[in-house]
């Protein structure tokens, strides 16, 4: 069986201890600053994605729940209200 829950725990600076930009044809290593803005870009994406999977996960959880509280299936609450 496969989890599909995704991963918001990535160490971003132990995984990726330089970063490098291919530029004409070269690979340039990042400045110390550029690194950090790319690491800093990365770790608020990383939240970002987190917020959003819990809020997700918790619509569902409370939607299941009424869902439960009512008695009925998803299948009936939409014909219900459609």
């Amino acid at each position: 069986m496969t989890n599909n829950t995704p991963r918001f725990d990535i160490d971003f600076r132990a995984e990726y201890p330089t970063l490098t930009q291919h530029i004409n044809g070269v690979d340039v290593e990042l400045t110390d600053a550029e690194y950090e803005a790319t690491i800093a870009a990365w770790e608020a994406n990383q939240a970002e994605a987190a917020a959003a999977y819990a809020a997700a996960t918790q619509k569902a959880a409370d939607r299941a729940a009424l869902l439960a509280q009512l008695g009925i299936t998803e299948e009936q609450a939409k014909l219900l209200l459609g």
